[in-house]
């Protein structure tokens, strides 16, 4: 296939997304959180009270953490009214673990209670502390952050479709009288030291025959532009020990990634989106198999 008319094929067959409509949002997840932390919303609905009505901000907040028994909670309250969500935070001037801080402030350390007092100050929290209603800013913040959860689940759910579809296929030649087998995350060793680590790799009578790589791109990404600046010796030294590479890839980042795609597959022609792998992945295994029978 000429490079232009794949590139076509590629994209006019894409899966766009793949998380389903009931999963878009993890209400449940959302309902959960809120639960834990709006008990502690009372906790600041009374110090924006004690601030209006003429208290220093970070002294009132410094003495009411050294007071609580617990202020970890607290602490992590504030942080999520934020949009913040890490176990650490880290800014020019700051670089510390959340629940050490909560530890010092509970063993009565003044020094950091007024420090966090200063820097919540410094984030602007004075802004959130005198909105009407912490709930509904609350629940406005952890729908918000739903953004990064399906950034970080796009690519696992992709791998999780993938090897669906390997195992499938694997299952497919072994009913063909092909002895083959499926291994996750292998590294292929090749010749003068070199080695590439490959998401999946398909075996065929015990020896690595096809080493398989997954990549999901919602937006523009790097890998076709690697493929083309590197792999050429990859391909030639992963050939030597006789293993063809397979790169399965989807995405509606592909749609600004044209040229680079049609790059890599001038030098990387085993190219497939989701639904070409399941169109032609198995019959192409089977060809290429069917060589050393």
């Amino acid at each position: 296939m000429e490079p232009e008319q794949f590139v076509e094929d590629f994209i006019n067959s894409i899966t766009p997304g793949l998380i389903s409509r009931p999963e878009f949002i993890k209400w449940s997840a959302i309902d959960a959180k809120l639960e834990r932390l709006s008990p502690h919303l009372a906790f600041y609905r009374e110090l924006a009270c004690r601030v209006k009505m003429g208290s220093d901000f970070i002294r009132e907040l410094a003495d009411s953490l050294l007071a609580s028994d617990d202020p970890l909670p607290l602490i992590e309250c504030a942080f999520e009214l934020l949009g913040h969500t890490g176990k650490d935070f880290v800014s020019r001037e700051d670089d510390f673990a959340i629940v050490d801080l909560a530890r010092d402030i509970a063993a009565g350390n003044e020094a950091k209670a007024e420090h966090l007092a200063n820097l919540l100050h410094d984030l602007g929290f004075l802004n959130i502390l005198f909105r009407n209603d912490l709930e509904d800013l609350l629940l406005g913040v952890q729908i918000g952050l739903e953004t990064h959860r399906r950034k970080n689940i796009g690519g696992k759910v992709f791998q999780q479709e993938v090897y669906k579809l390997l195992d499938e296929t694997v299952r497919a030649l072994n009913e063909r009288g092909y002895q083959t087998a499926l291994k996750k995350e292998v590294t292929i060793r090749y010749g003068g030291g070199l080695s590439k680590k490959v998401d999946f790799a398909v075996y065929h009578r015990e020896q690595i025959r096809f080493g398989v790589e997954v990549n999901y791109y919602t937006v523009a990404g790097s890998k076709p532009t690697e493929i083309k600046r590197s792999y050429g010796e990859v391909l030639r030294g992963l050939r030597s020990v006789g293993v063809d590479l397979i790169w399965i890839t989807d995405g509606k980042g592909y749609r600004n990634m044209r040229q680079s795609l049609k790059d890599a597959f001038t030098i990387l022609p085993n190219i497939y989106n989701l639904r070409q792998a399941k169109a032609h992945l198995l019959a192409d295994l089977e060809a290429a198999l069917s060589e050393t029978r």
